[in-house]
């Protein structure tokens, strides 16, 4: 901690000094492998940019708060995971491809001036970006993904030359400043204009067998229910969850002689009272002896927000800003899963994965999404890392295209 707040008051003058000699040789070096003919050591912009940076600090009071390398920004919470007797848990996942720190908003408005500052463009910056614009981009899926995953690296490469960034992170402890986080930051950059729709046409139109089928098979299962799909009756939602809740109450309090018959007596009247309130006998689902519930819980469908988050990755422009979406729609479905369980003071069991595919492929059906596989590969090609959650929710998403 000491030497963290000594190196926070080093001169950003006296920095500069030591690596005003040399930053442009690994800048260079990037340039070439691009193939762009700039002259980089004649940019007039580079020590204002430089100096702009070091002079912001990480504010004194966050220094107390150090998160490990599993709890920096791209990380995800996968190992707390695996460590963890609970696998729902969507409170504990990070944001995982925001480029701010969203489960510490102490700390948002220190990485947005770092963020603002790395995409404000200039001098060679700037020249750079803007070259890679002119350049004609290829008419194929997979050259256009060589194309721009090439530039996306090397113009990481390029930030951290130019600005130093390591020096810059172990100065300030921001471990939210890592290879992952910029390509991040690179990518929202490159889909940020009229490349992201570009890229959209192109993988579309390779990919129009897979999305009608795709499709085929979501128009197919409009009329379908979770337990359609293989739902556990845990994770239905309806009366027949109702029923398995019941059934675990009922067990604890025949395992426990220390509860009075009143108490009992008293439980049961409240829950039959539930059930008489919230029960709609006017719709049948497929499974005979399910019930489901009222509009007073469910008026359309019990993962009703899980399914409207999905239908808005076809509006999101750039790949971590879809996958985002992404997860959000898988927060909402464990979300929704837990509020129906605390209703009963109870707490969920653990969710399989196969569980997991069963209730998003009924949320895939039922949001109608455009274009799904495309904005899958879109996702997959361009995330870089894909170690975390984020990867267990594509897998997820991609078993379900499979499943007929």
């Amino acid at each position: 901690m000491g030497n963290n707040q000594a190196n926070q008051f080093e001169n950003p003058y006296d920095i500069y000094k030591t690596y005003q000699n040399h930053w442009y040789i690994g800048v260079e070096r990037e340039v070439q492998k691009l193939g762009y003919d700039i002259n980089v050591r004649s940019d007039r912009f580079h020590k204002s940019n430089f100096i702009s940076l070091y002079q912001i600090i990480k504010p004194e009071p966050e220094q107390i708060i150090t998160m490990s390398t599993n709890e920096s920004l791209f990380a995800t919470e996968l190992e707390n995971m695996k460590r963890s007797k609970k696998t729902i848990d969507p409170f504990k996942e990070f944001q995982v491809t925001t480029l701010l720190q969203d489960c510490d908003p102490c700390l948002q408005d220190y990485e947005k001036k770092i963020i603002n500052q790395l995409s404000t463009l200039s001098g060679s910056l700037l020249e750079i970006f803007q070259t890679f614009r002119q350049t004609q981009l290829p008419k194929t899926s997979q050259e256009l993904d060589t194309l721009l995953i090439k530039f996306r690296d090397s113009y990481v490469q390029i930030l951290i030359h130019y600005y130093d960034l390591r020096h810059y992170a172990i100065m300030n402890q921001c471990q939210f400043l890592n290879l992952q986080s910029l390509q991040c930051l690179v990518t929202n950059m490159i889909f940020n204009d009229e490349i992201s729709s570009y890229v959209y046409q192109i993988k579309k139109l390779e990919q129009i067998q897979e999305n009608e089928r795709i499709h085929i098979k979501l128009l197919q299962s409009q009329n379908k229910t979770l337990a359609d799909f293989g739902t556990s009756i845990k994770f239905c939602l309806d009366c027949t969850t109702r029923d398995y809740i019941q059934t675990k109450i009922s067990s604890k309090i025949n395992t426990n002689p220390q509860n009075n018959n009143n108490n009992n007596l008293q439980q049961q009247d409240n829950y039959e009272t539930l059930i008489i309130e919230d029960v709609d006998i006017t719709q049948i689902p497929s499974r005979p002896q399910a019930r489901l519930l009222q509009g007073t819980f469910f008026h359309q469908s019990p993962f009703e927000k899980a399914i409207q988050a999905l239908q808005l990755i076809q509006f999101r422009q750039t790949p971590h800003h879809k996958i985002k979406q992404l997860i959000m729609c898988f927060q909402c479905i464990y979300s929704t899963i837990l509020d129906y369980y605390q209703q009963f003071a109870q707490q969920p069991s653990n969710m399989s994965t196969d569980e997991m595919i069963t209730i998003f492929n009924y949320v895939l059906c039922k949001s109608k999404l455009q274009n799904p596989y495309t904005h899958f590969q879109i996702m997959q090609k361009y995330l870089g890392n894909l170690d975390g959650v984020e990867g267990i929710y594509l897998t997820i998403m991609e078993a379900t295209f499979q499943i007929d």
